[in-house]
């Protein structure tokens, strides 16, 4: 608990202009931010959390809430920032030959042969994330991030998605059973 009063402290102190509040939400929101962006801009995702935390940092002293607010809305900004980066990504084809090198770079999440356990346990935590996402449909896997990696509830997912809890319940509910069954593991209902 005194973690999330500290980061409502953080949050309070970055609206006055701190620079040691902002500082201080960066160290530890920015991790989760970084995995989350690496799903979907694996090659830029720096230079889009950048993005995020400038956005943060202009619309800091409107926010209001507190630390899983806070959290649900660096989100909300980053999910409208991968957006603007494809936007403009797509006038220009280089963008889109980057995603198609680095699929192809990433060739183990379509082996059909490919089992989980050794692999993954040579994995980092980030490629376990992208091996296990590489498996579901972007809907899917856009839930999970947020509920896992995002650490949001299903109520913020909901907020995020413009979707009713209850969907994204179901929403994750399959994921988790699409990524039982190829990972050959018994199904819990």
């Amino acid at each position: 608990m005194t973690i999330e009063l500290d980061l409502d402290i953080a949050i309070h102190r970055a609206k006055l202009g701190d620079e040691a509040g902002i500082v201080l939400l960066f160290r530890s929101f920015n991790p989760q931010l970084i995995r989350y962006l690496r799903h979907h801009v694996p090659y830029d995702y720096e230079d889009v959390a950048s993005e995020t935390w400038v956005a943060i940092a202009k619309g800091i002293s409107d926010f209001n809430g507190n630390s899983r607010d806070f959290r649900a809305w660096m989100f909300g900004i980053s999910r409208n920032k991968v957006a603007d980066f494809f936007r403009t990504a797509k006038k220009s084809g280089e963008t889109l030959d980057r995603v198609r090198k680095h699929l192809k770079n990433h060739d183990y999440l379509d082996n059909s042969d490919w089992t989980a356990g050794p692999a993954v346990a040579n994995l980092s935590a980030e490629e376990a994330i992208e091996t296990l996402i590489g498996v579901l449909s972007p809907h899917h896997a856009e839930v999970l991030l947020l509920r896992v990696v995002g650490d949001l509830s299903v109520e913020e997912v909901a907020k995020l998605m413009g979707k009713s809890p209850e969907a994204i319940r179901v929403i994750q509910h399959r994921a988790l059973n699409t990524l039982a069954k190829r990972f050959h593991r018994n199904v819990v209902t």
